[in-house]
């Protein structure tokens, strides 16, 4: 698995598992306080945007991925509704529709980079490998 799809696959692994958690204070386990407020931000950021690559996911497979595979709809819906409402909960309605949409804009000039095709099949071998069974076939 190349080096770029293994970080996103991390990234949405991690949001999955911190939805609930997008908008709350991390504990930092170092010495100082200050160092405890850099990496709680840190964490939160680092959550906030595997949360908005999800939802940029998610449009893309529905675009693009449902042509060449079978998608569950529910599923796929179901983590970008998820994924949405916590970013909306952390950053706001505005700040979240403008890092949506900004990340929709990052998919689609990479799936034109890679061709659908490709793109695709990583995001199939994603998901397959972290047990999120949105494409069914």
């Amino acid at each position: 698995m190349p080096a770029r799809i293994a970080v996103e696959w991390l990234t949405m692994r991690s949001a999955l598992l911190a939805v609930v958690l997008a908008a709350a204070a991390l504990p930092g386990g170092s010495a100082s306080a200050e160092d405890a407020t850099d990496t709680t931000a840190s964490k939160r950021a680092e959550t906030l945007d595997g949360l908005v690559r999800i939802v940029g996911a998610q449009a893309g497979i529905v675009l693009y991925c449902r042509k060449l595979y079978t998608v569950d709809d529910a599923v796929s819906d179901g983590l970008s509704q998820t994924a949405r409402r916590a970013l909306e909960a952390a950053m706001g309605h505005r700040r979240a529709e403008t890092a949506v949409a900004a990340e929709g804009r990052r998919v689609g000039e990479e799936i034109a980079s890679l061709g659908a095709d490709r793109w695709c099949a990583d995001q199939r071998d994603i998901l397959n490998t972290d047990g999120v069974q949105v494409f069914l076939d």
